[in-house]
């Protein structure tokens, strides 16, 4: 009589589900500073679609010396 209920563990994985995105977000290198704030808020309100957006606009940082193929 004890233990979790399939809805807990619904619960659960919801909550740590939209927090994913959020996470990712904020240790991306793809943007810095303001830009990277306004990201942050985007995906706290839009979650998974905010993040593909943010992934979509955004590019990776390529290092100096380097030329785009």
């Amino acid at each position: 009589m004890g233990g979790i209920s399939i809805w807990q563990l619904l619960i659960v994985f919801l909550l740590f589900g939209s927090f994913i995105p959020l996470i990712l977000t904020g240790l991306s290198n793809r943007a810095k500073g303001a830009g990277k704030v306004g990201w942050l808020i985007l995906v706290f309100f839009t979650s998974w679609i905010g993040y593909a957006v943010f992934l979509i606009i955004t590019q990776l940082v390529k290092p100096t010396g380097q030329q785009q193929t």
